[in-house]
């Protein structure tokens, strides 16, 4: 199951909020929320049931003996916590990786392999690790780990939220009317971006880079039409995820944030997926060493364990070390030598490291990496563009455009900023404005909804 299921959207969850609702003790709501995140986490795959509970009393049992262990004896704190971390990525490999074991005993139907694996178990290693560092106390109460564990906020896309964030909440929080308001608008500004957004661009990027057709101009398309598909897909459940969230009285960090062309190609990395790879900085020791030698070998190994944490393949892990060399570099020196250029200049820098580095994700291997640069150059291509890319762009330029608003930063602040001005006028301008963004929300849910209960259909 996951966000944008019909079933998850009219069924599970309005049934979970109006049970939660029915007792304010954060105890009755952790309970609603496990056993409605139990059906969300295992809904046709009874299975992860079982795998749940093993990973998690492993987790809670080694969280306790760290903290035990910490301050008697490192060394055994310190083979605890490598025991976690070999337990959730063996995990992670079987449960979340399990083509890697095609032909094996270990080959597992799709029909049974639970959602969500590399969050969960990044999650439970980073509860053990933040102990062993002392960032928080081993839990004493397994209920309320497991709250933490299985929650459906943030097991499809992240945030990947730290234990130390959670605990107060979990055992205190309410809702209020300003949280309830804020959720629901997100929530559903989210589900456009997932559902209707990211639509449009799974259909440029087939027309480009999955076709036979292989044109100059698709291969450049199409590959921009991956990155905005994941982009919109990616920030569409983060920002469903926080909407949930504020509707069940959690406040989660944000997962990404606006790219700033000025930071390069840093910035950009870090505004995606930044709970993840703030835990990576943390256990490559990036986050506490001010030297630029370290700080670019631990950009290096974080790259490489983020490529891999993706996806365990050489084209991934080629494109995390890659990705992870260019941040280390622009820490040696290049940001110095980069920074003072014309900010369109940057954005072009940015757009070509991105499309070079990250478009190797498509690929399963080298070979069709290499045959996509060439038709960037236009080599081994027949023509420049072909009729399906020029349908696809052309019966969807209107999403393309708003699209293009979302995305672009200067350009959204400059609609929102007009807006808020009109607004702040009189109140007539005030409700004016208020009613047009309710009616943009309720169209937004409706086309979203139509086009699940289309895709159902089909």
């Amino acid at each position: 199951m996951t966000y944008i299921d019909l079933i998850f959207l009219f069924g599970l969850f309005p049934v979970s909020a109006v049970l939660s609702l029915l007792d304010r003790s954060p105890e009755y709501k952790n309970m609603i929320l496990i056993i409605t995140s139990l059906i969300f986490f295992s809904w046709g795959r009874p299975v992860a049931i079982c795998l749940i509970f093993l990973s998690l009393f492993i987790d809670w049992a080694l969280g306790t003996a760290v903290e035990k262990m910490r301050d008697k004896s490192r060394i055994s704190a310190v083979m605890l916590t490598a025991a976690d971390a070999l337990m959730n990525t063996v995990m992670l490999l079987v449960f979340g990786h399990n083509y890697l074991f095609d032909g094996t005993a270990f080959e597992l139907s799709d029909a049974i392999l639970p959602m969500g694996m590399g969050y969960y178990s990044l999650r439970g290693f980073s509860y053990v690790y933040d102990v062993y560092k002392g960032k928080i106390r081993a839990e004493k109460n397994v209920f309320c780990l497991m709250t933490y564990m299985v929650s459906f906020h943030f097991m499809c896309a992240g945030p990947l939220v730290r234990y130390g964030d959670m605990e107060g909440q979990i055992r205190k929080r309410e809702l209020t009317t300003e949280k309830l308001n804020a959720g629901l608008n997100k929530m559903v500004w989210g589900m456009g971006k997932a559902v209707v957004l990211a639509s449009v661009f799974e259909k440029i990027r087939d027309a480009g880079i999955g076709s036979s057709e292989i044109t100059t101009l698709g291969c450049w398309l199409g590959m921009l039409g991956l990155f905005a598909q994941s982009y919109f897909m990616f920030t569409g459940l983060c920002d469903m995820s926080r909407g949930l969230s504020l509707i069940s009285g959690f406040v989660l960090p944000v997962n990404y944030r606006d790219i700033d062309v000025d930071e390069l190609f840093t910035g950009l990395v870090k505004s995606y997926n930044s709970t993840v790879i703030s835990f990576f900085t943390d256990l490559t020791g990036i986050s506490s060493t001010k030297s630029r030698v370290r700080t670019a070998l631990g950009a290096v190994v974080c790259g490489l364990l983020m490529g891999l944490w993706y996806q365990v393949s050489p084209t991934c892990a080629a494109v995390g070390l890659a990705a992870g060399l260019l941040v280390g570099l622009e820490q040696l020196f290049l940001k110095d030598l980069l920074e003072k250029l014309p900010r369109a200049v940057k954005y072009i820098y940015l757009i070509i490291m991105s499309l070079l580095i990250f478009g190797g994700v498509n690929f399963r291997s080298f070979y069709g990496y290499r045959k996509w640069l060439m038709g960037l150059a236009g080599i081994g291509t027949d023509y420049t563009l072909s009729v399906s890319m020029r349908d696809a762009v052309l019966h969807n330029y209107v999403l393309i455009i708003i699209a293009f608003c979302v995305i672009c930063t200067p350009v959204r602040k400059l609609i929102t900023g007009k807006a808020d001005k009109i607004s702040a006028k009189n109140r007539r301008n005030y409700g004016m404005i208020r009613a047009v963004k309710t009616l943009g929300t309720v169209l937004v849910f409706v086309v979203s909804v139509l086009a699940l209960g289309s895709a159902a259909a089909g």
